[in-house]
């Protein structure tokens, strides 16, 4: 019975420090072949306490199939601690207004600490010229 409680102790710090690790390490090519085309974009911000966990450090759009809109933005957590990360992305028409998607609902996606991801999305309508990104911790 001893040996079983010092085996299950011994898994449970192995465990604890395995799921305390936090850092990403990523590697890409030193010279980039991409084309990118960057967006400037606008932060307007609605929480200020989600301001200093996430920040968008890049958006990319592209077209796909001739004539639909994607768009890509890189997220990172600035925390050190996991964070899970609430978005959408919503398509706007050339009048400014809102396309409804069945790609509109929220998603989520875990950060560990300091790590960036890419979310993205395509319109499903070829009328989307423009596009709006919502955060949400």
């Amino acid at each position: 019975m001893r040996i079983k409680l010092q085996f299950g102790f011994i898994c449970l710090i192995a465990g604890f420090i395995a799921g305390c690790t936090t850092a990403t390490n990523t590697y890409e090519r030193s010279a980039p072949r991409a084309n990118i085309v960057g967006v400037p974009f606008t932060k307007i911000i609605g929480d200020e306490s989600l301001g200093r966990i996430f920040q968008v450090t890049g958006i990319n759009q592209s077209t796909v199939s001739g004539n639909l809109l994607k768009v890509q933005a890189t997220v990172e957590n600035i925390d050190t601690k996991i964070r899970t990360l609430n978005y959408k992305i919503e398509w706007i028409d050339d009048s400014g207004m809102s396309i409804e998607s069945v790609n509109e609902a929220w998603k989520s996606i875990q950060l560990q600490g300091r790590e960036s991801q890419t979310i993205q999305s395509v319109a499903i309508n070829p009328k989307a010229v423009d596009f709006r990104i919502k955060l949400r911790g």
